[in-house]
């Protein structure tokens, strides 16, 4: 074999190496990324319910408030030429 084919050789082997093992890693943090946010989710669930609750008990609050009040009367305004 000639000495340019062996360094092509070993550098290809090389790189597929190294992208192998980044592959290796980066499959490796997505998986750990997945049960951070899974946890986070389980975490959370609870407090994002009671937040929900309670915003559609203040709506309903606000929306038997406003059919009690009327509206204010405005002023007509004379249009000015």
């Amino acid at each position: 074999m000639e000495p340019w084919l062996v360094v092509w050789l070993v550098n290809g082997l090389v790189s597929i190496g190294v992208l192998l093992v980044l592959l290796a890693f980066l499959i490796r943090h997505a998986i750990l990324l997945g049960r951070t946010a899974r946890r986070m989710q389980e975490e959370l669930q609870p407090l994002a319910d009671e937040l929900a609750a309670g915003s559609a008990r203040a709506s309903d609050t606000a929306a038997g408030f406003a059919t009690r009040v009327s509206p204010p009367r405005t002023a007509r305004r004379r249009d000015r030429r």
